[in-house]
């Protein structure tokens, strides 16, 4: 029996002439010939492919072999217990007779746990289509064969890695653009500020990503962020109830490599331990881990960006506290809006991620993927109720110079110690924050004071009652604080 490509005709010159498959790639198919007509039938949303080219693609691809395996030798017109000639049902069971042992290849932890997953115990984790077409048969939530295709699939740039239906992104967006996934990611990678997901193909090598030049800027420029660099989709899931206290990581990040920090003194750049996705036990499971992956020195960083594990090292004298409690822990509680404290830990998501859209550091229309606005610079300006320091510092207590003197007095420099405090500065004279602090964290200074911006401080100096800076827009001035620090 001769197989053809539907549609096509004989290669004896009255039809369109085709390359003919060599022979290592036929014999593989050989034994199953009279059945391809009908393996043909087996890709998502049952389109008909042409039966050579599933050969060609199983040849080389990470099913390459026995056709055995999976499908059962009848011949054409025979009974067969199972659609497609499968040697059992068409769902993950067929699948879990040889994906059985965890993170063999690179991601998948395992049946159960993949159960418990989102994708895995979704009703509407359905692939959409178009291409391939979309899943139909009712038993489609939750399947493998929703991202996968056994006998592997083509895009415009060829086979697609790992078996997948789409690639990379395409993959993922194919659903989490709002339908069937409730959330809008693709809208968040469309806006101004990203991670550059949709921006780079074939910068990605997969789960086994352990090395820094996996994520360098050189001496190969391998920067990446695709959907599998935060998420595994074979393990990631929704997070009970209001999710984990900080800087426990959410149950969407888990399954994710990541990388733990060893600290060591003010301003160095601490020893680091990659940790594969497999490890879903090592404490701590933080959401910084995953970040250090390109914002730290682990790696080689663009110039210009911050080593974030440098400046958020506790050993610093002022940070914000991503990694441990703060150094102020007596700061008045009416300082900090509703839900936050002095003891209160921040996680990179606070301040970065959507301003309005899915969960996450996706894209923002803010920059720095910030959720809120804020502008780095120093130049005089009115600061906003809705800016980023406001989301946890009190605007009224930091920003409001009409507030009542009981309110401004949460901050330690203002009134009524000190005479022309952060209200007076930062609403009066229209200082921004920026101005005289640093962000993250601060290698030199506490309370994440920063010198050497205009207008800013040129120096400063502390004493256990108060202290003495020296600006760029008036003469050195002490002051005396409304608490002790």
């Amino acid at each position: 029996m001769r197989v053809m490509a539907p549609g096509r005709e004989p290669e004896n010159g009255r039809g369109p002439r085709r390359s003919r498959a060599p022979a290592s790639h036929l014999r593989t198919a050989g034994a199953l010939l009279s059945v391809l007509p009908v393996l043909a039938l087996a890709a998502p949303g049952a389109t008909r492919r042409d039966p050579l080219e599933i050969a060609r693609m199983l040849a080389t691809g990470a099913h390459a072999g026995d056709c055995s395996t999976c499908h059962s030798q009848h011949g054409e017109g025979q009974p067969m217990a199972y659609e497609h000639a499968l040697i059992g049902p068409d769902d993950n069971t067929l699948c879990d007779r040889c994906h059985t042992t965890p993170w063999s290849g690179g991601s998948y932890p395992g049946t159960w746990t993949y159960t418990g997953s989102a994708h895995g115990s979704s009703r509407t984790a359905i692939w959409p289509g178009p291409d391939p077409p979309a899943r139909t048969e009712p038993d489609a939530p939750g399947k493998c064969l929703n991202c996968h295709d056994p006998h592997g699939w083509k895009d415009g740039s060829g086979e697609i890695p790992r078996l997948m239906v789409a690639r990379e992104e395409a993959l993922c967006l194919a659903c989490h653009d709002g339908s069937p996934a409730t959330t809008n990611v693709r809208s968040d990678l469309q806006k101004a500020y990203r991670h550059p997901t949709t921006d780079y193909s074939g910068r990605h090598a997969g789960p086994a990503e352990s090395l820094p030049s996996d994520f360098a800027v050189s001496p190969v420029n391998r920067r990446h962020a695709e959907c599998e660099d935060c998420h595994n989709p074979h393990v990631a899931r929704h997070d009970p109830g209001a999710g984990p206290m900080p800087p426990d990581a959410s149950k969407r990040l888990l399954g994710a490599s990541r990388v733990r920090v060893l600290n060591g003194p003010a301003g160095g750049a601490p020893t680091y331990t990659f940790l594969a996705g497999a490890d879903t036990l090592t404490a701590p499971v933080t959401e910084y881990q995953l970040c250090f992956k390109c914002h730290s020195s682990w790696t080689v960083q663009p110039g210009g960006q911050t080593d974030l594990a440098r400046v958020l090292n506790p050993a610093n004298p002022s940070y914000h506290p991503v990694e441990a409690l703060g150094k102020n822990l007596n700061i008045n509680s009416l300082a900090f809006v509703t839900g936050w404290s002095a003891t209160s830990y921040t996680k990179c998501g606070d301040c970065h991620g959507s301003d309005l859209g899915a969960a996450g550091p996706h894209g923002s229309s803010y920059r720095y993927i910030l959720r809120s606005p804020y502008t780095a610079s120093s130049s005089f300006r009115t600061m906003a109720p809705n800016e980023a320091c406001f989301g946890c510092h009190s605007y009224d207590v930091y920003a409001n110079r009409n507030s009542p003197e009981s309110v401004r007095s949460a901050s330690r420099f203002n009134r009524p110690r000190a005479d022309k405090g952060h209200a007076e500065h930062v609403d009066q004279k229209q200082v921004p924050c920026y101005a005289c602090h640093t962000t993250h964290g601060s290698s030199t200074l506490k309370h994440l004071i920063v010198t050497g911006r205009s207008p800013g401080i040129q120096s400063y100096t502390e004493t256990p009652t108060g202290g003495t800076c020296s600006p760029t827009c008036h003469g050195s001035k002490s002051y005396t604080v409304n608490y002790a620090r």
